[in-house]
């Protein structure tokens, strides 16, 4: 079988850190079928690249952006999209389309959608508040629509208006890291903004100075994250935009993860920290209710800096009681988004547009 996956947004070298999940649905499909990726580069001229990311060929058209512009920068994306879809059907003749999240590519897509039928599988955390209408066109036309938590799929039927199919999660790799005993140290993921809202860590912080607090996440440069990075406290270090592997390190090293998001559409984070063993303190963000509990985190009872610190600390109890079960905590998440549940639930979905009719 060839699938043929189209993403926006592709890990390269100048950022391997770029939308890893994408690469993590890559490499499911290809236990299933000869994947090939489409994808765009937003930098600072044209060009088109060939390249293998991790055995996973991808091929991307790169593109001059700049972030405030998208009145010039969307229809030029839609341009490219749409060649890139000219090409991928022509050259690579795949049996299957799979689009990662709905714009702006599926737009593109569509002129090519009554040749080639194509299943959607929605994570982008814009889908319900952005560009709705056009998000409800490419929803309506795709002949399977996934999202990647129960929360989101609730949220966008309500939306859209459309009814979708199941849930697909973002893939969790089991890793081999051999984590140690406690350090003291515990770990933020996340970009820095008022979504991830890691201002209520630094604030915590300042409630357990005997606790070392790292910050792990692209910075936006906005008057947001200028405010928490000039003005840190003596406990807590900020380490910047890193790799995945990196960040597994980093996770692993620590005692547990600290999630202040306000929404999440699934919570890759989330749910790789606990792949380590690690239990985790969140803020009800939504997408990871599917797969936290009791057994393996500690939810903060209000969005205050107190409260966060107040949810680690019984976090930390739990620890030295020996309430959480790090073997317990990893075969959980595995079981319900470990490369195996997720390659089954992508036969499910496969096997149905195939039985339809492609």
């Amino acid at each position: 079988m060839r699938i043929l996956m189209i993403a926006d947004s592709y890990p390269h070298e100048e950022k391997p850190y770029l939308t890893p999940f994408h690469h993590e649905h890559a490499k499911v499909l290809s236990r299933i079928g000869e994947v090939r990726v489409l994808t765009l580069i937003r930098g600072k001229k044209f060009g088109f690249r060939r390249y293998r990311w991790e055995g996973i060929e991808v091929e991307a058209f790169e593109m001059p952006y700049r972030a405030g512009m998208g009145f010039v920068f969307f229809p030029l994306a839609l341009f490219l999209h749409f060649i890139q879809s000219f090409r991928g059907l022509a050259g690579f003749g795949p049996d299957v389309i799979i689009l990662q999240m709905a714009l702006p590519h599926g737009i593109a897509y569509l002129p090519f959608a009554g040749k080639k039928k194509f299943i959607l599988v929605e994570h982008s955390s814009s889908a319900h508040r952005r560009n709705v209408f056009l998000e409800r066109v490419v929803a309506a036309a795709s002949s399977g629509r996934y999202t990647v938590s129960t929360f989101y799929r609730n949220l966008l039927e309500r939306r859209l208006g459309v009814r979708f199919h199941g849930v697909i999660p973002n893939p969790i790799t089991g890793s081999d890291i051999e984590c140690g005993t406690r350090t003291g140290r515990v770990a933020f993921v996340g970009r820095l903004d008022e979504n991830k809202a890691p201002h209520l860590f630094v604030e915590a912080a300042k409630f357990l100075p005997e606790k070392r607090f790292v910050m792990m996440g692209e910075d936006p440069h906005t008057e947001y994250s200028r405010g928490i990075l000039e003005d840190l406290p003596p406990g807590v270090e900020y380490m910047g935009a890193m790799s995945r592997e990196q960040v597994q390190n980093i996770l692993c090293g620590s005692d547990l993860l600290v999630s202040t998001s306000q929404f999440e559409t699934f919570g890759v984070a989330i749910a790789e920290a606990l792949a380590l063993g690690k239990p985790v303190v969140w803020t009800d963000s939504g997408g990871p209710r599917d797969f936290l509990n009791e057994r393996n985190s500690v939810l903060v009872k209000e969005r205050t800096g107190r409260a966060v610190a107040e949810a680690i600390e019984e976090a930390y109890r739990k620890l030295e009681s020996g309430y959480f079960d790090p073997q317990e905590i990893r075969e959980g998440i595995l079981r319900y988004a470990g490369v195996d549940a997720v390659e089954k639930r992508y036969r499910e979905a496969l096997g149905r547009l195939l039985e339809e009719g492609n």
